[in-house]
């Protein structure tokens, strides 16, 4: 019974290790199509009819003219070529397609796993919260490409914050899934006490989702162009367009306040983390250690690519570095909290 029950949690974990990275895969898709402008190349939602590209001309000036009636198309991208037309829609297809992909890989498998008894039943609320989560991302997804359709050919900063945040509320549930499947915990002493060390780490977790928010809204608003200068902006570290007298919840759209909040929150993280760092290391557990060496190096590995990416005006390169340094970092805090939840 035994082996068997330990069969079914490798299957458990092989599929979670799975989803995990085709998550990431997502994310790291999802900002490659942002950089490159291509989300407004397909003006319509059809999760059935739209799993295939335009297959010949005909279905290629087809779209190409209903691309043409987009803001986007008469207030950007006006005498676009057909071929130009191709490469950016290529782009948002790959990216439509390996979402419908992830979706079936993460639904057909969890029928299977309950109908087969491999999920424990107290367990299953959960996963049904990330089949609710996979709809959601999907629907807010068309959402937020939806609001570049209208008047301004740029998606709502907002909904993209949305909708990459859905994404990293799914990675979280399925590491955390992961890793009760397949890490062995920690057992530190009865006489050492953990609960300041998992604030701090609960701490930083909530931070460091508030700061990847904030990372979409400088996405959405373009607001790594406005200053690229490090650690000042122009000549000031509060740049003299702050005003605390002007500052209302609509400054939240301004590029320069926006831009400015995301360094502090950087600051402030990087803080916590250290203290957090400092904190855990004085317990002397070595694997608990280790993942606290993991937590700093992301941490400075993250913190050069924000500085590096903001003084080189957002080369594709670095930003897609920086985004997948935000994940990386999550998952190593999310690590330690496992471990101390755990003790």
């Amino acid at each position: 019974m035994n082996s068997r029950s330990d069969k079914h949690n490798k299957i458990i974990s092989i599929w979670l290790c799975m989803m995990c990275f085709l998550i990431v895969l997502m994310i790291f898709i999802g900002g490659f199509t942002r950089l490159t402008e291509a989300g407004l190349s397909i003006t319509e939602w059809n999760p059935v009819s739209g799993i295939l590209p335009p297959l010949n001309e005909n279905s290629w000036n087809i779209e190409f003219g209903k691309y043409k009636h987009s803001p986007e198309y008469q207030n950007i991208n006006f005498g676009m070529s057909l071929a130009e037309f191709k490469s950016i829609y290529l782009i948002e297809f790959i990216h439509r397609i390996a979402g419908r992909i992830t979706g079936l890989l993460y639904v057909i498998p969890l029928l299977i796993f309950l109908l087969k008894g491999y999920i424990k039943p107290n367990e299953v609320g959960i996963y049904c919260v990330g089949l609710v989560l996979f709809l959601s991302q999907g629907v807010m997804g068309w959402y937020m490409v939806k609001s570049g359709l209208v008047l301004d050919p740029h998606v709502s900063h907002y909904r993209l914050a949305a909708h990459l945040f859905l994404a990293v509320l799914l990675y979280t549930l399925f590491f955390w899934q992961f890793m009760k499947s397949k890490l062995d915990i920690i057992l530190f002493p009865s006489a050492v006490s953990v609960s300041l060390e998992k604030v701090l780490c609960k701490l930083a977790i909530i931070v460091l989702l508030l700061q990847i928010v904030l990372g979409a809204f400088v996405a959405g608003l373009d607001a790594g162009l406005v200053y690229n200068q490090f650690p000042l902006m122009g000549e000031r570290f509060v740049p003299d367009e702050l005003k605390i007298s002007t500052l209302t919840w609509t400054s939240f759209s301004d590029p320069i306040f926006v831009q400015f909040v995301h360094r502090m929150t950087a600051y402030l993280l990087s803080v916590i983390i250290v203290i957090f760092c400092i904190k855990g290391w004085k317990i002397a557990n070595k694997k608990f250690s280790l993942v606290l060496g993991y937590i700093f190096m992301a941490l400075v590995i993250q913190v050069l690519l924000g500085i590096l990416t903001l003084v080189y005006n957002v080369p594709m390169e670095l930003a897609l570095l920086h985004q997948f340094g935000a994940v990386v970092l999550l998952s190593c805090l999310i690590w330690a909290y496992f471990l101390l939840n755990n003790a």
